[in-house]
C-alpha cells in the first residue's frame, strides 16, 4: 500500500452497502453471484457503523461475510472514519489483505474517485528486527569446524536466505519469504513486544519494520489484524490501534479463548530456563542465572504432580518456591542493569532485562491474584492465571466504546451473555446459508452405536466408519476429539483398508499436506483432531464423507471448564458444555459442504446425538441437512457420489 497520508475528507456519492456490494460482485472475475444474505448481512454491518452499535452476526458457510464487511468497512474509511478489522488467525489475516480487500478495491474504485486504502498490522515478533538480525544472528549459526548436522545446515541455509530477503522487502514481515523458517531461526532476528528495547534506544529504530508498520496503519482508514493482537492492545494502553470507529471481529466465536489467554498469565520452568540462557548469553553473573536456572528444576518436580488441576490459591511449598523465584529474579533483573562497558552488550542486557520484568510481574500476580482469576496446572508443568469470566473484561473495555461488529459461522444468542454484551444495546442477526443442503446432505447419525463409555465402542465404531469409506471409495476426513482415538481408528483402519491409504495427524505429513493429499487421490482418509474441526477448507468431490468420532464435549477434569461450570451452579451443562459442544459441532459439521456443487454425508458415530434429551440443542444449530439414523440410506448415497464421481472421470 502507499505510504502517502489517508485523505480523511468525506467522500462525495457513498452509496448503500447493498449498491456497493452489486458493484464490486459485478466486477468479480469471471462475474459473481447474488447472495440475498450476503446482502442483508452487509446493510446490517452497514447501519452498525454508521450508528456506532453492536452486531452480532451468524452467517452461515457459503455467504461470503468477508464481503459482507469489508465493503461498508471500505464506504466507512470513505467517509473518513477509521475502521479495524481482527481476525481469529494469521491465515484468515493474509486471505483479507491478499484476496478480497484488492477484489473490493477494484469494484469500488470507480464509484469512491479514490482508492480503498488499508494496512495490516501483527505482532512483533512476525516482523524482522534489524538490530538483532545484524547483530547476533549471523553468529549464532555460524559452523565452527567438524560436519554439521542436516539440521544445522538447513537452518543456516534459511539464514542466508532471509540475508538476501531483507534488502528487498518493504515490510520485514515473515509471510513473504516462500519456505516459513526454523522456528529457532526466526527467534534469532526477531523480538517479541516484551524484548524490544525500543525504537528511541535502538540504533536500528529510525527504519524498524514494526515501528514502520505501526506507522502506516495510524494513517490508514483499514486496519486488518488479529484477535490476538487487538487483544493485547485493548487491555493494555491502547498505542498500537489508537481511536477508530469500529472494529470488525472475524470468526468471533473464538474471541472467549482469546481474551481468556490475553487477560492471564503463564508461568513455565521452560521460561526460567530460557531467561537463565539469555542472561548468561550476555553477561550477567553465573551465580544470578544458575539461581533462575534452578528454579525450573524445582518448578517441574512442584508442578508435576499438579497436572490437570485446579487451586484454590497458591500455598505451602508451591507459594515458597515461587516467592524465591521471585527474589532470584530481581537479583537477576539487577545485574542485568549494572552498567556495562560495550553498547552492543548494554541493548542486549536491556532487552533480557524486560524478560525479566514480565516474568516478575506474572510471579507477583500469581502471588496475590485478581479477584475471579482461576489457578490452573495445564500440560507438562504450566502454571496458568486466567480469568474466570471475560464478559466483565470485554464490557469494561470494548462495548459501547465504537461500532463492534461480530461475525462467525456459529455464533448463536447464548454469546451475548458469554461475551457480556449489554442485553438491550445489541442487534442479533442469523442469516442462513445459500448452499442447498437438504438436497446436496446429508446427516446420519449411528444410532445402533454402543454409547461412546462402551468399551465395545471403538471395534463397533471402527466397523461403522469402515463400511462407510468403503461405500464412498475414501474422499473421507474423520475428526476426533482425541489423540488416543485418532491413533486407535487409524491403525484399524489400515489393516482393513488395503486399497485406501489412511493418513493421520501428527505423523509425517504436515496439516497442510495432508489437506493436500485428501485432494491429490480420492482414495484417501484423513484422521485429524481438534485443530482440524475449523479453519479447513476441502471444496469439490475430495472431500465426500466427514465423519466425527464422538460429540465434542470439553473433558470433565478440564480446570478452566471446571471452575466454569461451578460457577454456573445446577445448570451448568445445559448453560455451559451443550452450548460450546454446539459450536465445536457446528464448526466440525461446517466442513463438509463449501460451494454450491459439493455433495456429501457426515456421520455422526456418537448415538447421543439421536437420543439424548438435550439433542435438539446440538442439532439447533447445524445446516438444514436431511437426517437419518438408517445406516442404508447412509451407503446408498456415499455410494452415488462415487458413482457420479467415476463417471464424471
Amino acid at each position: 500500500m502507499s505510504d502517502e497520508p489517508w485523505d480523511l475528507a468525506p467522500a462525495t456519492d457513498v452509496a448503500d452497502a447493498a449498491t456497493a456490494l452489486g458493484e464490486v460482485i459485478a466486477a468479480l472475475p469471471g462475474g459473481g453471484e447474488r447472495r440475498d444474505g450476503q446482502a442483508e448481512m452487509a446493510a446490517a454491518v452497514h447501519e452498525a457503523m454508521a450508528g456506532g452499535g453492536t452486531l452480532l452476526c451468524q452467517a452461515g458457510t457459503g455467504v461470503g461475510k468477508s464481503l459482507a464487511y469489508l465493503i461498508p468497512a471500505a464506504l466507512a474509511a470513505a467517509a473518513g472514519k477509521r475502521i479495524v478489522i481482527a481476525t481469529a488467525t494469521l491465515a484468515l489475516q493474509d486471505q483479507l489483505v491478499g484476496k478480497d480487500l484488492p477484489l473490493v478495491a477494484a469494484g469500488m474504485a470507480q464509484r469512491l474517485g479514490r482508492p480503498v486504502r488499508w494496512e495490516v498490522l501483527k505482532g512483533r515478533n512476525n516482523y524482522l528486527c534489524r538490530h538483532r538480525f545484524g547483530e547476533h544472528a549471523q553468529q549464532q549459526f555460524e559452523l565452527e569446524g567438524g560436519a554439521a548436522t542436516p539440521a544445522e545446515l538447513a537452518r543456516r541455509q534459511q539464514l542466508v536466505e532471509i540475508e538476501q530477503w531483507v534488502p528487498r522487502t518493504r515490510t520485514g514481515d515473515r509471510s513473504e519469504l516462500v519456505v516459513a523458517p526454523d522456528a529457532r531461526v526466526w527467534s534469532s532476528v526477531s523480538v517479541t513486544s516484551t524484548e524490544c528495547i525500543g525504537a528511541e534506544r535502538c540504533p536500528e529504530g529510525h527504519r524498524c519494520f514494526a515501528e514502520e508498520a505501526r506507522t502506516r496503519s495510524a494513517r490508514a482508514g483499514i486496519v486488518v489484524t488479529n484477535q490476538h493482537l487487538y487483544c493485547i492492545d485493548l487491555f493494555g494502553d491502547g498505542y498500537l490501534f489508537g481511536p477508530h470507529d469500529a472494529v470488525v471481529l472475524d470468526e468471533a466465536h473464538q474471541l472467549e479463548p482469546v481474551v481468556t489467554q490475553v487477560a492471564g498469565f503463564e508461568i513455565t520452568p521452560a521460561g526460567f530456563t530460557r531467561l537463565a540462557a539469555e542472561a548468561r548469553a550476555v553477561g550477567a553473573a553465573g551465580t544470578a542465572a544458575d539461581a533462575v536456572a534452578d528454579v525450573s528444576n524445582r518448578l517441574a518436580d512442584e508442578l508435576g504432580p499438579l497436572r490437570d488441576t485446579r487451586l484454590g490459591a497458591i500455598t505451602g511449598d508451591l507459594a515458597s518456591l515461587l516467592e524465591a523465584a521471585d527474589t532470584r529474579v530481581a537479583d537477576l533483573a539487577t545485574e542485568l542493569r549494572s552498567a556495562g562497558n560495550d553498547d552492543a552488550v548494554d541493548l542486549e542486557r536491556l532487552r533480557v532485562g524486560r524478560l525479566a520484568a514480565e516474568s516478575l510481574n506474572a510471579l507477583r500476580t500469581a502471588l496475590d491474584p485478581p479477584q475471579g482469576t482461576v489457578i490452573l496446572v495445564e500440560g507438562r508443568g504450566r502454571l496458568r492465571l486466567a480469568p474466570l469470566d471475560v464478559g466483565d473484561l470485554l464490557a469494561s473495555q470494548l462495548w459501547g466504546r465504537q461500532a463492534s461488529i461480530l461475525t462467525s459461522a456459529t455464533l448463536g444468542p447464548h454469546f451475548v451473555g458469554q461475551l457480556g454484551v449489554p442485553a438491550a444495546d445489541h442487534t442479533y442477526l442469523s442469516v442462513d446459508s445459500p448452499f442447498d443442503y437438504r438436497r446436496n446432505a446429508l446427516l446420519y447419525c449411528a444410532r445402533h452405536l454402543p454409547a461412546p463409555t462402551s468399551d465395545a465402542y471403538r471395534a463397533e465404531a471402527v466397523d461403522e466408519l469402515a463400511e462407510l469409506v468403503t461405500a464412498v471409495g475414501g474422499r473421507t476426513l474423520a475428526l476426533f476429539t482425541s489423540w488416543r482415538a485418532l491413533d486407535d481408528t487409524a491403525d484399524a483402519l489400515t489393516g482393513r483398508l488395503s486399497d485406501i491409504r489412511v493418513l493421520r495427524q501428527g505423523g509425517e505429513l504436515s496439516n497442510a499436506a495432508l489437506l493436500d493429499a485428501l485432494g491429490d487421490d480420492a482414495a484417501t482418509v484423513v484422521c485429524g483432531t481438534m485443530s482440524f474441526w475449523q479453519g479447513v477448507d476441502v471444496a469439490g468431490p475430495a472431500l465426500s464423507l466427514l465423519a466425527i468420532d464422538r460429540l465434542p464435549f470439553t473433558r470433565p477434569n478440564e480446570p478452566l471448564a471446571a471452575a466454569r461450570r461451578e460457577a454456573a451452579g445446577s445448570d451448568a451443562f445445559m448453560t455451559v458444555d451443550v452450548p460450546n459442544a454446539a459450536d465445536m459441532l457446528a464448526q466440525g459439521v461446517g466442513r463438509l459442504i463449501r460451494t454450491t456443487a459439493d455433495r456429501g454425508v457426515v456421520a455422526v458415530l456418537d448415538s447421543r446425538l439421536a437420543t439424548a434429551r438435550y439433542r435438539s440443542r446440538l442439532l439447533d444449530p447445524l445446516p438444514p441437512m436431511r437426517r437419518s439414523v438408517d445406516q442404508a440410506e447412509a451407503i446408498e448415497f456415499l455410494a452415488s457420489i462415487r458413482a457420479e464421481q467415476i463417471t464424471r472421470g
